[in-house]
Order: C-alpha cells, then structure tokens, then sequence
C-alpha cells in the first residue's frame, strides 16, 4: 500500500505544482483520474492475461468488451473518488510524503517511477496482445 500512496504523492505533487495558479481541486481531481486509469489498466491486464492464457477464449463481441471495459473505469473512478476525494484520503497522503518530499533533490526521479507504473498496465497489455496472439474477434 506504501508504494501505491507514493505513486499517488508524486503524480498529486506535480499536478499541485504545475497548477499553482489553480486551487488544489484539480489537481486532485487529475491525480485521482490518473490513479483510476491506472488501476483500470490493471484489472484489465489481469482479465486479459486470465482469458488469454488460462482460459484460451474472448469476449463474444467487441461491444462486450468495450462494456466491460467502461464499465471497470467507470466503477473505478468512483470508488477512488470516494476514497480520495470525499473522505480526503488524497491529503493524508500528502501530508505524510511531503515533508520527505521537500528535502529530496530527485523529486524528478519519483516522478518517472510514478508515471512508470501508471503505464505499466497498458503496456504489458500491449505485449500480451503482441506475444500471445489470440482468436478473438478483430
């Protein structure tokens, strides 16, 4: 959970920072969009690698899939907004990392780690998609 938090912290920090001009609002509202996106790309990856490895199928039709896919981004999003936004998750984390985050001199170096594991899903998805050709549907 620690990493997920970090991964959180160093998306929200560079949103706050870039948007100064703005209220923190957006800023959370970006981060926690990033987040559930990611975390959808997660689920996804692991529905994608189950069916494709172990169950050797697909989704019927390419509007089941794209349902299914909605549907997963769309529940994540509110869960996480939930979470974040309304019961200020979002600002403990902040408050726990920033102090560490404000004497670190490779603030960028977190950053790239952070942006990393938001597009890890897509990728792996990508090259599960590239090294385990299937039979679905085009």
């Amino acid at each position: 959970m620690k990493h997920f938090e970090y991964v959180y912290f160093n998306i929200y920090a560079h949103y706050q920072q870039r948007n100064q001009d703005l209220t923190t609002f957006p800023a959370r509202l970006w981060t926690m969009y990033i987040i559930s996106m990611s975390i959808g790309g997660w689920v996804l990856f692991l529905q994608a690698a189950f069916l494709r490895l172990i169950r050797h199928a697909w989704f019927s039709t390419q509007s089941l899939g794209m349902s299914f896919a909605i549907f997963v981004y769309v529940s994540t999003a509110l869960i996480f907004y939930r979470i974040f936004i309304l019961n200020n998750y979002d600002e403990k984390i902040y408050n726990k990392f920033e102090p560490s985050w404000t004497k670190n001199p490779n603030k960028l170096n977190g950053l790239l780690v952070s942006i990393l594991m938001v597009v890890a899903p897509y990728l792996l998805l990508l090259s599960l998609k590239i090294f385990f050709p299937g039979n679905h549907l085009q």
